[in-house]
């Protein structure tokens, strides 16, 4: 027996319930991408603190700022998938 896709199920279900299962098969993949932005936001503001508790001459500045950008396109990411489930 073959598998069954998403697409396959066009031929079988009204348009309501494709567009239901759809939904659902997004939502579910938003709340996965969302749970991993939000965990590497959390890792590496962690490693932002870790980097800052240093003495400033022993801080890599280069590497601060690049986490930085990092955390800003996280939050970015966790703004838009948070839309989009709502």
């Amino acid at each position: 027996m073959l598998p069954i896709y998403s697409h396959q199920l066009c031929t079988v279900a009204s348009d309501g319930v494709i567009e239901e299962l759809m939904i659902l098969g997004r939502n579910k993949l938003y709340r996965k991408q969302l749970k991993g932005h939000q965990q590497a936001l959390v890792e590496h503001l962690d490693k932002i603190a870790q980097e800052q508790a240093k003495p400033f001459d022993q801080q890599d500045q280069g590497l601060i700022a690049h986490w930085e950008k990092t955390v800003a396109n996280c939050r970015q990411q966790i703004t838009k998938l948070e839309r989009r489930l709502s």
